[in-house]
């Protein structure tokens, strides 16, 4: 069991991190994927603190302390979380190099055509 001062600190950083994310989701500066995300997180904590005896049984199940288990989830949380952020970024760099490209080619065509419009002005002016 937790002991109170520590269940009250928790507690707060759950409600802090809750606050925060709806904050940041009500002035669009956290995307919607990304808000439900930390909102799960949240609840889980909420959970985590409420339900400490479920948390200490399933440690017993590995065979680790409560505080280990605990740990250990929060990093493998994080590198998914770094994971997805990896493959999002490769997409959207392979996203930005694909809109150069075609601005490139645009660019590429609009400078012929104006080329094009030019000679045919000098020819008719001749």
């Amino acid at each position: 069991m937790l002991p109170v001062n520590q269940k009250l600190f928790f507690y707060g950083v759950a409600v802090l991190l809750l606050l925060f994310t709806v904050s940041l989701a009500r002035k669009r500066k956290l995307r919607e994927n990304y808000t439900l995300l930390w909102l799960f997180i949240s609840l889980v904590l909420f959970l985590i603190i409420g339900e400490y005896k479920m948390l200490t049984g399933l440690a017993g199940i590995f065979g680790a302390s409560p505080n280990s288990l605990l740990t250990f989830c929060g990093f493998v949380a994080l590198l998914l979380l770094i994971l997805q952020l990896s493959i999002m970024n490769s997409y959207q760099a392979m996203q930005i190099k694909n809109l150069t490209q075609k601005i490139s080619l645009l660019e590429q065509k609009f400078y012929q055509n104006s080329l094009l419009k030019i000679k045919n002005k000098v020819k008719i002016s001749s």
